[in-house]
């Protein structure tokens, strides 16, 4: 924990977040509270006690440089944004909300299976520009019901995923995920373990990314992953882009072998308007917005809030620390 300091502390808002959470922080008479659009922004590095990031970076050499830096607070579960080693060198404490966001995005995850899996948005298309006719066909729309569903990765997201898909459509659920202890699947009879990525791709309609991206996981699913899915496999990414290599996987969709697919990220954010993906009716994509509804930014950007002041102080939770 830092040491007790009861001295006033100064806190940068970098990037803007729920108006609840910024009154929340101006009410503390502990904390000069800076918000993003304040001209004194630009000395943040010589002023900063802790900063607060919502959708932007933080390299190392912006952590190096700032001179009072004491907590990094991020707005959400990922902290591949943020230099995490370059904070450590510093002793400076990250913080980030691993929890509160997980019901939108697995709700997310559900919606891009369904809406891939009845081609909503060429459907919407079709309707929209007199092929009515042809769209009522149903052509390639598909049921989740009593399907099979994978999880590459099986941590808290996904398993909330697995528990809406097994009650509402009575899926079967399998999942991939090396760093798991066996005792878990040994505990659990309501997933299937799967031993390899081949073998889970191979014997699943449907499957979820479900992994921070790191270099392990950076372009794990790959052209070869990809050619042992079952024919028609649907594919949905919420996690990170990055991990699905979207060429492999554009190939993959203009031969069949992937039947559709939605993604929430991108490996770059935002794709060019001439990605591959983005030209292909069998493809869904969102604007990296899994876990931005109302109620979820409420949560998040309080739980930041909060824990960045008591962290200032010495009393932040360790289940929100990252270093």
């Amino acid at each position: 924990m830092l040491p007790m300091n009861d001295a006033r502390k100064t806190v940068f808002l970098r990037s803007p977040i729920h108006d609840d959470a910024v009154a929340f922080l101006k009410a503390d008479a502990r904390l000069d509270v800076v918000t993003w659009d304040n001209a004194r922004m630009d000395n943040w590095r010589e002023e900063a006690d802790a900063v607060i990031l919502r959708g932007m970076d933080l390299p190392g050499e912006d952590i190096r440089a700032a001179k009072r830096l004491k907590v990094i607070g991020r707005h959400g579960a990922g902290v591949d944004s943020v230099d995490v080693a370059a904070a450590r060198e510093r002793g400076i404490v990250v913080l980030n909300t691993p929890f509160e966001n997980s019901q939108s995005v697995a709700e997310l995850s559900v919606t891009l299976m369904l809406s891939a899996a009845r081609r909503v948005v060429y459907a919407d298309h079709l309707v929209r520009n007199d092929g009515w006719a042809e769209g009522r066909k149903g052509k390639g729309c598909r049921e989740l019901f009593r399907n099979r569903v994978g999880f590459v990765g099986y941590g808290r997201i996904a398993r909330m995923t697995a528990d809406i898909l097994r009650n509402a459509f009575e899926m079967e659920v399998v999942a991939y995920d090396p760093k798991i202890p066996a005792e878990f699947w040994q505990e659990r009879d309501d997933v299937v373990r799967a031993d390899t990525l081949g073998d889970l791709f191979a014997a699943c309609d449907f499957v979820s990314i479900n992994l921070p991206r790191t270099p392990e996981t950076t372009g794990l699913i790959s052209e070869a992953v990809l050619g042992q899915a079952k024919p028609g496999l649907i594919l949905v990414n919420t996690s990170r882009g990055g991990i699905v290599d979207e060429v492999a996987l554009a190939t993959a969709l203009e031969t069949g072998q992937i039947g559709a697919a939605g993604m929430d990220v991108f490996e770059q954010e935002p794709p060019a308007p001439t990605h591959p993906l983005l030209s292909l009716p069998t493809f869904i994509a969102t604007p990296h917005y899994g876990g931005a509804t109302e109620e979820s930014l409420r949560r998040v950007a309080c739980s930041i809030a909060r824990e960045t002041a008591q962290a200032l102080f010495g009393t932040a939770t360790e289940s929100y620390r990252v270093a």
